[in-house]
């Protein structure tokens, strides 16, 4: 069982069919909104390359790009693989050689190159969801699949093969994606943030919002198994002050302070959820149906992503509901966060 931040839960076991592995909101339906969340930890040397590179085709998007490339490689220009795949994007050398160019003119065209590399990975995907176009299922998973197991495979199977590692492949990119999807969100301040508190925080909410999406940008990995401390250091305090998440969720029930099963949090509320084990879960309600969670994507990454990727996303946590964020027991402190 994978146990990553306070989630404790077992990736479920999705259905073969690309339909399902997808479903209406995956990379396949949002390639025509090809927006780059601004807080997803692209590193900034790579982002303005991943969002030119989607001119070439409608189909795929710069959300996509960037979560294959945090499947691939994980954002490691110099990865080589066992197998001798190299880059961002993981070419062997005979497909490098037939879509690997110059793409930034320093005369060396190179897979690890990230201009050459982003490039012909875009170029590739795109190659790959017009040769594939006469089959009946979903483009971009077929492009996916094929980038992985080769476009012979996926057309004798008319679709996903039923290959182990091409669908652990398609399904790890599947999870990645939404981190990278820019979700509709106002550019006001959050209005929201107007608690009464019986202990101020050492920020305001505005400023606590602010700290977890920079600490999502940093990429930092310090957040494995930590999200009571997160959140609590969200809020500027150095450490929470409680065992777990459920602890804590359950103080705030016999306190009175929390609003179980509520269904519409506040910004800068804390969001509990039922993980399947003791500890539990919670993360930080950002508005506008955004959550700032640790462990989501990568153990001990800060990601900000829909409110329901939590719930019928890969981990299909029980929503427990969401408190002001109280910490009564808090100590002062350095904040590691933002």
């Amino acid at each position: 069982m994978e146990k990553l931040g306070c989630l404790g839960v077992p990736l479920v076991a999705l259905a073969a069919l690309a339909l399902i592995v997808f479903g209406a909101g995956g990379p396949g339906a949002a390639a025509s909104s090809p927006r780059l969340a601004e807080d997803a930890s692209v590193p900034d040397a790579y982002r303005a390359l991943v969002i030119a590179a989607v001119e070439h085709c409608d189909e795929i998007s710069a959300p996509l790009l960037a979560a294959q490339i945090d499947a691939e490689s994980d954002w490691d220009p110099q990865a080589v693989s066992p197998q001798g795949a190299k880059g961002l994007a993981q070419f062997t050398d005979d497909t490098w050689n037939g879509w690997g160019r110059d793409a930034d003119d320093n005369g060396r065209p190179s897979p690890f190159d990230p201009a050459d590399a982003i490039d012909a990975q875009a170029r590739y995907m795109c190659h790959l969801v017009d040769e594939l176009a006469d089959l009946p299922s979903d483009p971009v998973v077929n492009a996916l699949a094929a980038y992985n197991a080769g476009p012979d495979a996926v057309r004798s199977f008319a679709g996903l093969p039923p290959f182990t590692e091409t669908r652990d492949y398609v399904r790890t990119v599947k999870a990645l994606f939404p981190r990278y999807q820019a979700a509709f969100r106002s550019t006001a301040h959050a209005a929201d943030c107007d608690f009464t508190l019986t202990r101020p925080n050492p920020r305001t909410c505005q400023e606590a919002i602010d700290a977890a999406r920079r600490e999502a940008r940093s990429g930092s990995l310090v957040w494995h198994r930590r999200c009571l401390a997160f959140v609590a250091q969200a809020y500027g305090w150095g450490a929470s002050g409680e065992a777990t998440a459920a602890v804590a969720w359950d103080r705030a029930l016999a306190s009175g302070t929390a609003h179980p099963h509520g269904t519409d949090p506040p910004a800068g509320a804390l969001l509990f959820y039922d993980n399947g084990d003791d500890a539990g879960h919670v993360a930080l309600h950002l508005g506008d149906g955004q959550v700032a969670t640790n462990d989501i994507a990568t153990p001990g990454r800060i990601d900000i992503v829909p409110l329901n990727d939590l719930t019928g996303g890969r981990w299909r946590l029980t929503y427990l509901g969401w408190t002001p964020p109280v910490f009564l027991h808090a100590s002062e402190g350095t904040s590691d966060v933002g």
